[in-house]
């Protein structure tokens, strides 16, 4: 159920996922899967990639369940992996060294560099920050291999926090270390069962954005592209 809110006009707080909503994790994640991968005699082919991704979409679901830590998802993922495909290896070193080339490479979404100026153009009405479940040294060495550390007033990491998205806990944890209000902010992100469910568990107002027009009835609002966000983000202040 989406909760009903008063609006309040002024500045707005900004609570931006990062993967899938700024920065793009899928471009990154080829480079560093495809340089593990290689390193322990696999390619980086649809069965492999397929293979990989159902052990790493398991292991991230029961984190945000609260059933793992972080470091279970680094240790088993390439563990499962192995053990499917045959090889003799250490999972834990291989996502040593995947997290290691996920930390080199920072890289935007098309469009987003241009709404991060827009938005940074607007400090009067905006103030921005980074919300995301990513292991820390990943996304520190993405925000500052991308430059663009100074583009956020502050950024909550959940391997930092002791909690993650969906819990209201993490969303907690954010609105009183950033002295902030939850009527005067909004959740960004693309992702429902994490982002938009866990404004939703905290009492926040929250934007759905998917870059091929799917409409969350979640949300408050949908978007699709980085124009119709800052539309509407100028409406709501």
């Amino acid at each position: 159920m989406i909760p009903a809110f008063c609006y309040h006009q002024g500045m707005l707080n900004l609570l931006f996922d990062l993967d899938g909503t700024l920065y793009d994790f899928k471009a990154t994640e080829k480079i560093a899967l495809t340089l593990v991968l290689n390193t322990y005699g696999l390619e980086n082919d649809r069965k492999t990639y397929e293979l990989y991704q159902e052990g790493n979409h398991y292991l991230w679901d029961e984190y945000e369940k609260g059933n793992i830590s972080q470091d279970a998802i680094n240790d088993r993922r390439f563990q499962m992996l192995f053990d499917r495909t045959g090889i003799k290896a250490d999972g834990k070193e291989a996502g040593e060294m995947y997290v290691e080339h996920l930390s080199r490479n920072g890289i935007l979404l098309p469009g987003a560099k241009e709404f991060l100026d827009w938005m940074a153009s607007r400090k009067d009405l905006f103030k921005a920050y980074i919300i995301t479940n990513g292991i820390p040294k990943t996304q520190h060495g993405r925000l500052r291999t991308s430059d663009t550390y100074g583009y956020y007033e502050k950024i909550f990491i959940s391997g930092e926090m002791g909690t993650q998205k969906p819990d209201k806990a993490f969303f907690d944890q954010v609105l009183e270390q950033a002295a902030i209000e939850k009527e005067d902010s909004i959740v960004i992100g693309d992702t429902e069962k994490s982002d938009i469910q866990g404004a939703i568990n905290a009492g926040i107002r929250s934007i759905y954005i998917n870059f091929e027009g799917k409409k969350s009835d979640m949300a408050n609002y949908s978007v699709s592209s980085y124009d119709e966000l800052e539309k509407l983000l100028l409406d709501l202040v």
